[in-house]
């Protein structure tokens, strides 16, 4: 079984033998919604207890895997603002207006969540 990522959609696919030819053949079981992760109940309905199982462990070790990439990123960001600033205070200033308004939102952005758990 593998997982294919599609835009907010992770395909659920398990390589099945066709008799005719004996090659293995991918069949789509369903797709699990990328933001939340919820195995919907007919995907459940069209798998094994094993392929269950399967799927629900993939699920779990992609929401560690996902955890450790959001706290990497926390961890780093000062010196990854530090290495920003550094770029910016020597970039052409054509190159550095195309990301001052992405830079801006989500300085912006982290503000507020800073502020709305009381770490600011």
């Amino acid at each position: 079984m593998h997982f294919r990522f599609r835009g907010n959609n992770i395909q659920i696919v398990k390589s099945q033998i066709e008799p005719a030819t004996g090659k293995a053949k991918p069949v789509a079981l369903g797709s699990i919604n990328r933001a939340t992760l919820t195995i919907s109940e007919k995907l459940r309905e069209a798998c094994s207890h094993s392929e269950l199982e399967e799927i629900e462990a993939w699920v779990k070790r992609y929401q560690a895997v996902d955890g450790m990439k959001l706290q990497h990123a926390a961890l780093t960001l000062p010196e990854q603002m530090a290495a920003a600033a550094q770029w910016l205070e020597n970039a052409n200033p054509d190159a550095a207006r195309e990301v001052v308004d992405d830079i801006l939102t989500a300085t912006r952005m982290l503000r507020r969540v800073l502020t709305r758990r009381g770490l600011l």
